[in-house]
């Protein structure tokens, strides 16, 4: 086997050990603020990191240890996947000038490791997945280096096992909870998974005590909450809504600058990396300004926006509701069209939409994340149907994939949604109900064009109806009349209008009126949508 085989080898058995148990370490976190799920952050990271080195060519010590460093740090989710992203890239320091593993190499990797993640982390609390890797590089490094490296790693495992039983009396959430920290617990599973894969007999040899007390069926509610990682009701959520991640490309990039006015918009922040890359994470009820201060430091990448708050209902709706058979998760651009969704009943929502087309590891999260025995998918977008089919085959319950080609669509869709009825007979029913939805989009040209025999020049208003050309021009009330007169010809009864006029001299009011004499028949709605690029979104049935 080639050493990039041997690097694969090891991420694979992390990876197996870390999926067998992402469920309970999901389950463990017992933060107010769920940030995502641990389990689940962590298993991306790794899922990510994978994919980097399998689509790597490089071959030697040095140069594939930048490339798994780079790509742990592409892919982290959440703050437990930033940290485990910079235990990567120190241990990958060490092991990028050498080849044969021995217990010196190992405990130089265990301390580099642990000292990149406290450098990450500004205001180190004890008790996380901080102490653990500590304790493990501690232990290691009181064995002599003639020992053999198997002797070491169970004694760091041992150390680790030891550190994570402790979490529990050093934090005092996870004290009246009763669990130990899910990050912690998390580092451990991997640590033993690499050893696994090392050939070690040692790497499952100890359990760890993961939960304190009986939590049978029989528990209270507020046990229940806590151990499923939900506040108590005398817990408040956290002050910010919004967890924000994304990526940072440039040259000679202000890592510090970008740390200070990062820290100034929320909490939980981290920002790690080098004057190339840099990942960001933090808490913020303005995502739109963190992005937009990143963006003009440098090119940005993997955004990710989640809702903490509805994170934690849909936990809420996950651990403490009878299971229903299936759920609805749908890929939405806008927060005032993820809000409708979820008011139709939607049970979780992927973001994204057209030019920010999820990935499949990110639809699969959100297949996972529910209760129900099935899921049911709305792409909403025909760029990604065929990433919501592979999220399903990859998933670990059964999935369907209703291919929505748009968000109308999808809002049509889901009306039929029955969570009594199973992912086949939804899937069914869902997408007859989306053929009798008309869909269109008003946006602006990216560049002269002759479409479907109109010339069309760049930054004019085009109006689509159901994929094709309507009305081009330099004016959207006009554009938007002439596609609704375009949708009236069907014998329309039902429009829906999802806007997005920031920036648009246009309110509306004015669309209203233009609706009134466009389509005097149809009952119309207008709704703000929020989504990006689109101002107006038409559905018609």
């Amino acid at each position: 086997m080639s050493l990039r085989d041997d690097i694969l080898h090891l991420l694979d058995g992390a990876q197996a050990a870390l999926e067998a148990e992402r469920d309970h370490i999901n389950d463990l976190n017992v933060y107010p603020v769920p940030d995502g799920d641990t389990g689940t952050n962590l298993a991306l990271t790794l899922h990510g990191l994978i994919a980097e080195v399998e689509g790597s060519r490089a071959t030697t010590a040095r140069t594939l240890s930048k490339v798994v460093a780079r790509g742990s740090l592409m892919a982290a989710r959440g703050n437990s996947g930033v940290i485990l992203s910079q235990v990567v890239r120190g241990a990958c320091d060490v092991l990028a000038s050498r080849t044969a593993f021995d217990t010196g190499l190992l405990k130089e990797a265990l301390d580099a490791g642990c000292a990149a993640a406290y450098r990450a982390v500004k205001q180190p609390v004890e008790g996380t997945m901080l102490t653990v890797i500590r304790a493990m590089a501690e232990a290691a490094g009181a064995v002599s280096d003639t020992a053999p490296a198997a002797s070491a790693i169970a004694i760091a495992l041992d150390a680790g096992a030891t550190a994570v039983e402790a979490t529990t009396e050093q934090l005092d959430v996870l004290r009246r909870a009763g669990v130990v920290d899910a990050g912690g617990y998390g580092l451990l599973v991997i640590a033993r998974g690499l050893a696994g894969a090392l050939g070690t007999e040692h790497a499952q040899r100890r359990a760890v005590r993961t939960v304190v007390g009986d939590l049978a069926a029989s528990a209270d509610v507020a046990a229940s909450r806590h151990v499923a990682g939900l506040p108590a009701d005398d817990e408040k959520p956290s002050r910010y809504r919004y967890c924000t991640s994304f990526l940072v490309r440039g040259e000679a990039l202000d890592g510090a600058g970008l740390e200070r006015f990062v820290a100034a918009q929320g909490d939980s922040w981290l920002v790690v990396g080098d004057a190339g890359m840099v990942k960001v994470h933090v808490h913020t009820d303005h995502p739109g300004t963190v992005l937009s201060y990143a963006s003009a430091q440098g090119e940005i990448d993997a955004v990710e926006v989640n809702d903490m708050h509805e994170q934690t209902r849909a936990r809420t709706r996950r651990l403490t509701l009878t299971p229903a058979t299936s759920a609805a998760v749908a890929v939405v651009a806008g927060e005032g069209n993820k809000a409708l969704f979820r008011e139709l009943g939607c049970d979780g929502v992927v973001d994204g939409g057209q030019s920010m087309n999820p990935s499949a590891a990110q639809i699969m999260a959100a297949i996972e994340e529910f209760s129900a025995e099935q899921v049911v998918v709305l792409p909403n977008n025909k760029n990604i149907v065929l990433t919501a089919e592979q999220a399903a085959t990859l998933s670990g319950r059964p999935a369907a994939v209703v291919p929505t080609l748009s968000i109308p669509a999808g809002l049509s869709a889901l009306v039929a949604f029955d969570p009594s009825r199973d992912s086949a007979a939804n899937a069914a029913a869902m997408e007859e109900a989306a053929t009798h939805v008309r869909s269109a989009e008003i946006t602006h040209a990216v560049r002269d064009s002759r479409i479907d025999g109109t010339a069309v020049r760049r930054g004019q208003v085009i109006g689509l109806v159901d994929g094709r050309l309507t009305a081009s021009g330099d004016d959207l009330r006009a554009v938007f009349s002439a596609v609704l007169q375009e949708l009236a010809r069907g014998d329309i009864e039902v429009v829906t209008v999802l806007t997005a006029l920031n920036g648009f001299a246009v309110s509306v009011a004015d669309l209203e009126a233009v609706a009134g004499e466009a389509c005097p028949e149809a009952e119309v709605e207008f709704r703000e949508g929020g989504q990006p690029l689109y101002p107006i979104l038409i559905g018609a049935e």
